[in-house]
């Protein structure tokens, strides 16, 4: 197991260093390619303002010579109909002063002359400033049609310099959404490098603790090895000085005599010790057997009383533990029956009880064999629950989701993997299984559905009858609803049917599923976790069985991963508004989950499961109807004692929690003939 772990560790190194150097390129690349298209856009933007600017102006100053061109016409015309009003006066009083002068009219002749005389050249002077003023506006005028001309070449000139830029613009808009595409590749592949370290860090962690469960071992065999042999060697000298003394003893017997009773004597003997072997060994594997018979009863008088199993999960020490922690000492004693463990805290031992205890170097794989009998309750219509609980960074997360596709998988891709390989089986007896699946988390008391942006696959919306019946996009807030029949659903939540036909096809679908979740996944580095959820997460199967004589049969499986408890003294939240919010929503549905463990506990006629979202939601599988099962995941460094105390002081009271036995929901209809 430790050699195949270590080529995992190889493989995974091998691959975390192959996406880092391909990783840098393209972040390199990335980050050119934006810093060169915000230049060009910050200097096509400039350009584009000016140009338009300038045009605005050219169009203004082109509007006010037209106007100006056009007045001036109009004053053109009026100084042309002056001069020929001055023509046509200066004829008519020619004519007049002719005509009086042929009158006879001697004495007013020389007068008369001389006036229209005067009237002549005043037309004449005032025909010529008409003529000028004419001139001089012909000429404005050619000026500001060459001006127009001009202005109107410039604007045309701007306008293609305009549509140039435009199309500029527009190529380096593809460039940049091209650049988004591969920024969006190259998220996938971080997130598959995250993936990809969390695994590593996973599997280095349990092989640390496989380690030192090994060295724990080898010493412990040692050391009875010795133990046996020192054994050994004081039966071995017993037994000489047996065999002297009787030696001693037939000295008076003849030498053939004495051969023989010789031989006879350690025969004997010899038979003696393999006797007692036999037994011995007979007598450990009835004591085996025995104790595999009183778990087996122990979890049946549990099943019946309805009592809330309580699993504890201790996680090996990490890197971020500290520079030694491969070497820490552990507040944490697990004895080597599974079931007991003690915890150092404030140099006073306290021992706890539990109906099941793993140690550090317990793989992924051991941990759900020990749960999957309690998921296949859900393929048998009980609705069961399933939630993590413990402080931020105690590996609560890695227990219900893990990492990667291979050993660090977790509850959620085994459950739904033994859930799909089950309902394959059953189908040759006639069964026909739906799955729906759905994700939410509770992120500051508000429901947010964390398959709202998942693409492909069949999604529907829960409607107020709790059958997904049309699909549409979510605009509404999710929100906690009962049906007539008194159980509870979540309207406006997503549902996405796994394939149960082909489980290959079906296990994609989940991995989709999930990786859609974790972007949406509301998480927040702290002072104690790197990648710290920051929400209650529910992952939600709905399973309807249906056979061909009518039988149908209606399961439910939720898997909770609960947000951790956290100090603001040691995770830094106080220093941060918004994650100090985030601490006190989880602190404070914690402590109502804890109330409601306590109204139970203690048979109250009033139990709240109102006072936050989260127990509103698990109150079917709370409420004595269902199955629960809580693990409790603790952190092994001795700075974490106080709150893994509190831990295991909550799972105490949870694991006295009866519910009564559990209801099956199972329904038969005759079938029509």
């Amino acid at each position: 197991r430790m050699v195949n772990m270590e080529k995992r560790i190889r493989e995974l190194e091998k691959e975390k260093m192959a996406l880092s150097m391909s990783k840098a390129p393209l972040e390199a690349r990335l980050r050119q390619k934006e810093d060169e298209w915000r230049k060009d856009m910050t200097k096509y933007d400039t350009e584009i303002n000016a140009l338009m600017s300038n045009n605005r102006e050219d169009t203004e100053r082109l509007k006010r010579m037209e106007n100006e061109l056009e007045e001036m016409q109009i004053e053109n015309s009026r100084l042309v109909f002056e001069m020929r009003k001055q023509k046509s006066a200066a004829a008519t009083a020619a004519t007049d002063d002719i005509l009086s002068g042929s009158g006879g009219f001697a004495g007013t002749g020389a007068g008369g002359d001389a006036s229209a005389w005067g009237r002549t050249l005043q037309n004449d002077r005032d025909v010529a400033e008409l003529k000028d003023k004419l001139r001089t506006a012909e000429e404005e005028i050619k000026s500001l049609r060459l001006e127009k001309v001009s202005i109107e070449s410039e604007v045309n000139a701007t306008n293609m310099e305009l549509s140039s830029l435009l199309r500029d613009f527009d190529s380096l808009q593809m460039d940049y959404e091209q650049m988004r595409e591969e920024q969006n590749s190259n998220g996938e592949a971080e997130i598959q490098l995250e993936e990809l370290s969390k695994e590593h860090t996973a599997t280095l962690a349990l092989l640390n603790a496989t380690s030192g469960e090994l060295a724990s071992l080898r010493s412990r065999s040692k050391f009875q090895l010795e133990q046996k042999e020192k054994q050994w060697n004081e039966e071995k000298e017993q037994m000489l000085f047996q065999m002297s003394v009787l030696k001693s003893r037939a000295a008076t017997i003849d030498t053939s005599d004495e051969e023989s009773t010789s031989s006879e004597d350690e025969a004997v003997l010899k038979a003696h010790i393999e006797e007692r072997d036999r037994r011995i060994e007979q007598l450990e594997a009835e004591v085996l057997e025995g104790e595999q018979v009183r778990r087996a009863m122990h979890n049946k008088i549990q099943e019946l009383r309805g009592n809330i199993r309580v699993f504890v999960r201790t996680r090996p020490f990490l890197p971020g533990d500290g520079s030694d922690s491969a070497s820490s000492s552990s507040s944490l004693d697990i004895h080597p029956d599974g079931e007991n463990l003690s915890i150092e805290s404030k140099s006073k031992p306290h021992n706890f009880k539990f109906d099941k205890i793993f140690p550090p170097s317990s793989a992924q794989d051991a941990v759900f064999d020990e749960v999957s009998e309690f998921v296949q309750s859900a393929l048998d219509g009980y609705h069961v629950c399933l939630f993590s609980y413990g402080q931020t960074g105690s590996g609560k997360t890695h227990t219900m989701q893990g990492s990667g596709s291979g050993a660090m998988r977790g509850i959620i891709p085994r459950a739904v993997e033994q859930i799909l390989d089950q309902a394959n089986r059953m189908q040759k007896q006639n069964w026909k299984f739906t799955i729906m699946a759905s994700f939410l988390e509770i992120y500051n008391e508000e429901l947010k559905d964390l398959l709202v942006n998942m693409n492909g696959g069949t999604v529907t919306t829960t409607q107020s009858s709790g059958v997904a019946t049309r699909n549409q996009s979510q605009s509404n807030k999710l929100s906690i609803r009962r049906e007539r029949s008194g159980k509870s659903y979540v309207a406006g939540l997503k549902k996405v049917k796994i394939d149960t036909e082909n489980s290959e096809e079906g296990m994609q679908c989940l991995k989709n599923l999930m990786a859609s979740a974790a972007r949406s996944r509301s998480v927040a580095s702290t002072q104690m976790n790197a990648v710290s959820s920051r929400s209650h997460s529910v992952f939600m199967l709905h399973l309807t069985g249906k056979n061909e004589d009518g039988t149908t049969v209606e399961g439910a499986l939720n898997l909770c991963d609960l947000a951790g408890s956290e100090r603001l003294d040691r995770s830094g939240a106080g220093s941060d508004a918004k994650r100090l919010k985030e601490t006190q929503a989880i602190n404070k549905s914690l402590s109502c989950l804890g109330d409601v463990f306590t109204s139970l506990s203690n048979g109250s006629s009033h139990v709240p499961f109102r006072n936050s979202k989260l127990t509103y939601l698990l109150q079917d599988c709370l409420s004595g109807d269902g199955k629960a099962l809580m693990f409790v995941n603790l952190s092994p460094t001795v700075q974490s004692s106080s709150e893994s105390l509190c831990s295991l002081r909550f799972a105490q009271r949870v694991n006295q929690v009866e519910l009564g036995k559990a209801t099956k929901n199972i329904s038969y209809n005759k079938k029509s003939s």
